[in-house]
């Protein structure tokens, strides 16, 4: 007997997003009402003008400004390091070819995943619950432990290539790329307020939003998951490859040239937007030095907002010069540093979202070739990096809050058959 189509929990798709940012087991969990970690607004003061794109022009200024004013830390935080080793330290002359990051699959390996996916198909699942007992790879699993372990332990990202995704119908190819990203986390976490599991990174037939995938992105992580996934469905016409740079030999540079923009990167009192939730923002660093590892974590649409599409939220606290300055110096420094990695159909990337930073080169489509990437945030508990209490909470809120409904789009949601951009979808 045939096994069985692979079915995925029903989709209602426009379920309003609840008002509260921490569900009641978060906020009861980590004390949340009594900690009130986001201050109140302060009032009448004066913060810098920053915006989503970045400003050459501005940032040389307030490098200048900043200089000319002195007084300015000379050593960086006590406690921390000076300069960051280990394989994380890596600059774009440091790959000799793609081979170095590429596990490229073989004939072998691919019909392994065709008898792991009629394996999963006899369990009679729901696509969402696959994982590394009900995807069997035992050959192949051997080898993507040793990709896990490159993303965690060493250089920080991994591709693997050679999935064709017409060789699939499309829940096939879900169960497949889950199938295959549980060997580097099992645990699947949600993208935004709503519950999306399967963020799809597309351009949405909306000229005034589609505007900005002609323009470069800045560097940034994805605020919360430890391991960044993105399958590659389709390729653009021109552009959209996903650029990438290491943190740590940014933050090297930083702490040799300018140990003051560590301070400010350390400080707990950087306000991350939750666009219109309650608490209307958080405080914490963007930058934390804990268990002997360096992890950075930010969105700079968190930070800054991104006019006209996600205004900052009136009344919430924005950036200090000094905040403005060393945002933009992370974005500089990475692009003395970034490398270029091609992209093809089928690719899987992994990212320690720790560690590694990433932005988007801008992009065209066709009529025949339109970019379309599936993100899925991935935790591994085992390798997952020690975190510090504010970290643990934004963790908890992404992969161990129950109370907000899961949803699985293997298509991007439409309403009124246009595609949907669900609010919040860069969290």
């Amino acid at each position: 007997m045939a096994p069985s189509a692979v079915s995925f929990p029903p989709v209602n798709q426009f379920t309003a997003a609840p008002e509260a940012y921490y569900s009641s087991g978060l906020r009861a969990r980590f004390l949340l009402d009594a900690d009130r970690s986001a201050a109140k607004t302060e009032g009448s003061a004066t913060y810098a003008k920053i915006g989503y794109e970045v400003d050459e022009i501005a940032y040389r200024k307030r490098v200048q400004a900043s200089l000319a004013a002195g007084n300015l830390p000379t050593e960086v935080p006590a406690g921390w390091p000076t300069q960051m080793s280990g394989p994380l330290v890596w600059d774009k002359g440091d790959f000799q070819g793609e081979a170095e990051y590429v596990y490229y699959l073989t004939d072998k390996d691919k019909l392994e995943i065709s008898n792991a996916l009629e394996t999963f198909k006899d369990f009679g699942l729901g696509g969402h619950e696959v994982s590394q007992a009900t995807f069997p790879l035992p050959s192949l699993g051997k080898k993507l432990t040793n990709v896990r372990n490159d993303v965690y332990g060493g250089r920080g990202f991994a591709i693997v290539r050679g999935l064709d995704p017409d060789a699939y119908t499309m829940e096939d190819l879900t169960v497949v790329y889950l199938g295959i990203s549980s060997y580097i986390g099992e645990r699947r976490g949600k993208q935004d307020q709503r519950g999306s599991m399967l963020m799809h990174v597309i351009k949405r037939g909306d000229q005034d939003r589609d505007v900005q995938y002609s323009e470069d992105k800045p560097f940034h992580t994805d605020t919360v998951t430890d391991c960044l996934c993105l399958f590659t469905r389709s390729l653009s016409e021109k552009g959209g490859r996903s650029i990438l740079a290491s943190a740590w030999t940014v933050y090297n540079e930083i702490a040799a040239t300018r140990p003051d923009i560590i301070h400010v990167l350390a400080e707990s009192n950087w306000p991350f937007d939750t666009f219109g939730r309650n608490p209307p923002y958080y405080t914490r660093p963007v930058l934390f030095y804990h268990d002997d590892k360096l992890i950075t974590s930010f969105s700079r649409r968190l930070l800054v907002g991104h006019v006209p599409f996600d205004k900052r939220s009136p009344g919430i606290p924005g950036l200090t010069e000094a905040q403005a300055e060393a945002l933009d110096m992370i974005h500089f420094v990475a692009r003395k540093h970034e490398i270029n990695p091609r992209i093809e159909r089928g690719d899987l990337r992994f990212i320690n979202n720790m560690a590694v930073l990433h932005r988007r080169e801008a992009f065209e489509n066709s009529a025949g070739n339109a970019r379309h990437l599936i993100r899925v945030w991935l935790n591994n508990e085992h390798m997952c990096w020690k975190l510090p209490r504010a970290l643990q909470l934004s963790w908890a809120r992404i992969f161990e809050d129950s109370e907000r409904e899961e949803h699985w789009d293997l298509e991007p949601p439409r309403k009124d058959g246009k595609i949907l951009r669900v609010a919040g979808s860069c969290d």
